[in-house]
Order: C-alpha cells, then sequence, then structure tokens
C-alpha cells in the first residue's frame, strides 16, 4: 500500500527531511483497525482515517541540539500522528494503549514496513505487562469523561466562540499557532488568550476531524457522544483481555458489531455507564490472575532502541 502523497508532501514540507526513508512504520489505526469503520454513507459514520506511525529522524537530530519528537497531520478524512522511534519505545513503556495496538495489528493494517520493525513487534512482548491494567483503564476513564462532558451546552459554547473568532480571521490560524503566535493573534484580533485556548482545548477533546459537524448533530439526537461511549467500552474490554491472557486483540472479532450499535446510538447513556462499571470492577480481579509480568523489560527495551537506531542509522 503507497503512503498517502498528502501525508508525505506535508511531512517533508513541515520537517525538513523526507519521510518514507526514515519512517519504520505506518499503520492503520483507530476504527479500521478494531473492525468497527463506519463509511461515511452511513448516517451515524464520524470515523477519520486514523493512522500512526514510527520515525527514525536523520542523524543530527540524536547528535545536536535539535531534537524531533512528533508530528501530526489532520486533512480532509486523514488523522496521522508519527513519533519518533525514541519516544514511541518510551511510550510502549508505560503501556500507552494506542501505541501497544500497532505492534498488535494485522498484516493487512501496516501501510509501510521497514525490516527494523519487525524486529521491534517480534520482541513486543518486553513492553507487555501488569502496568497496562492502568493504563487502559486511565484512557477509557479520560473517554468517559469526554462522553459525558460533550453535551448540548459545550456544543452551544463551541459554537459561540467559532464565531466569534471567525470575525476576526481564519479560524484554522489560532488551531495551528504556537503559544508565542496565539498570543499575538489574541492582541491582534482583541480576543483574549483564554478565550483561545477555551476554543482549542473544546476543538481537540471534542470536535477535531472531517466529521465534527455530522459528530455534534448525533450529539444532539443521542443526549451524549456515541462515538466516545464505543471508544470506552472497547479500551476496557480490550485491557482486560490484554491484562488476562498477555495477547492484545486490537482487531475487535468478538465484539465489533455490537461496538458498531454503540457508534450507531443502539445503547442509551444508562447501558453505557452500567457496562462500564461493570468492566472498571473486573479490573483488579483479571491482574490478580494474569500471567504477565509486574512491569514492562526496561534493560531489553534499551538495548532493542540501541540496536534499531545503530541498524536504521548505519552507525
Amino acid at each position: 500500500m503507497a503512503i498517502d502523497p498528502r501525508i508525505a508532501g506535508a511531512f517533508e514540507e513541515q520537517n525538513g527531511f523526507p519521510l518514507e526513508p526514515n519512517l519504520i512504520v505506518l499503520a492503520l489505526m483507530g476504527s479500521h483497525s478494531h473492525g468497527t469503520y463506519l463509511p461515511p454513507q452511513e448516517p451515524n459514520a464520524v470515523d477519520d482515517v486514523d493512522l500512526m506511525g514510527f520515525v527514525v529522524p536523520p542523524i543530527e537530530f540524536h547528535l545536536g541540539l535539535p531534537r524531533w519528537e512528533h508530528w501530526t497531520l489532520q486533512v480532509d478524512e486523514l488523522d496521522v500522528v508519527l513519533y519518533s522511534l525514541e519516544k514511541a519505545v518510551r511510550l510502549l513503556l508505560k503501556g500507552n494503549p494506542n501505541i501497544v495496538g500497532l505492534l498488535w495489528l494485522r498484516e493487512s493494517d501496516y501501510v509501510h514496513r521497514h525490516p527494523a520493525f519487525d524486529s521491534l513487534r517480534t520482541q513486543r512482548n518486553i513492553f507487555s505487562s501488569q502496568e497496562a491494567a492502568e493504563a487502559f483503564a486511565g484512557y477509557a476513564a479520560g473517554q468517559l469523561k469526554r462522553m459525558e462532558a460533550f453535551d448540548l451546552e459545550r456544543m452551544a459554547e463551541y459554537e459561540t466562540l467559532t464565531n466569534a473568532i471567525s470575525a476576526k480571521g481564519p479560524v484554522r490560524e489560532v488551531l495551528e499557532a504556537d503559544a508565542q503566535k496565539l498570543r499575538h493573534i489574541a492582541a491582534n484580533w482583541g480576543l483574549s488568550s483564554e478565550m483561545l485556548t477555551r476554543f482549542r482545548k473544546l476543538h481537540r477533546e471534542h470536535f477535531s476531524g472531517y466529521m465534527g459537524e455530522k459528530r455534534k448533530a448525533m450529539v444532539r439526537k443521542y443526549q451524549y457522544d456515541v462515538k466516545n461511549a464505543a471508544h470506552l467500552i472497547r479500551l476496557l474490554r480490550m485491557g482486560s483481555e490484554f491484562i488476562e491472557t498477555g495477547t492484545l486483540e486490537v482487531f475487535r472479532a468478538s465484539d465489533a458489531d455490537e461496538l458498531k450499535v454503540i457508534k450507531r446510538g443502539g445503547w442509551t447513556l444508562e447501558q453505557v455507564k452500567a457496562e462500564a462499571e461493570r468492566l472498571f470492577d473486573s479490573f483488579a480481579a483479571t491482574q490478580a490472575r494474569s500471567p504477565l509480568p509486574p512491569g514492562p523489560d526496561e534493560h531489553a527495551a534499551n538495548e532493542l532502541l540501541i540496536a534499531l537506531h545503530r541498524r536504521f542509522l548505519a552507525v
């Protein structure tokens, strides 16, 4: 599968070095990898095309003062995040559910794979530990919080802020600004920094992606965010299975259809909360019978990272 030219072009333009020669892996994530993708023509579809990858930046970013850690792109249906291999390994050691999932995908989900990635994937168990229980539960709690926060009041606030900002200038300029530029925009447009910061927070947490308007309409209809609800239940089930078996089932062969029902608004908010509560309560018992070690193998991860850097950079 070829790398989308929109990604490769924007990456080189914004980072100053080409993507593909420095790319270890690029993979389909999110609903595509979970088997829960709803195509845009569906009335309740709000899925982006999520891609994640690991990059080994050129050697000057390892030896000199500048560092390259991550890059994101949101354009049309694409939602892309790329991490340096070093940052990815650090996140893997923390049991970050999204990053760990990249090592457990189906073969068809990988868009690009350098041979060095196979070494990382073959040794993925060095990152597996009971600490993942806290990581998965924490991410699920975040989805629960976002689900409950994405209500009509916040939606009205977001729309009011959007109208106020767009009357002064391009909204995208506010979303893409760094801290210094944001202060400059606030002063020049006669708006408060607090307003712009709040707008960016609401956009990032609830309204980013090319399906923003459709998602808002669904919240009006169901009175809660059904997409966050599906993420919540999926994360809790995946985390519990991972801790109990040591295998991360990213592709949801067992419950993809049920998760799609949730995304389509087929569960009430009370049903979602009841299932989430049951799953949160089961984590402690699951961890007690886990075959996983208490923590990841940091020494092995460090040795692997060094070996991969040496192999990839030819040093």
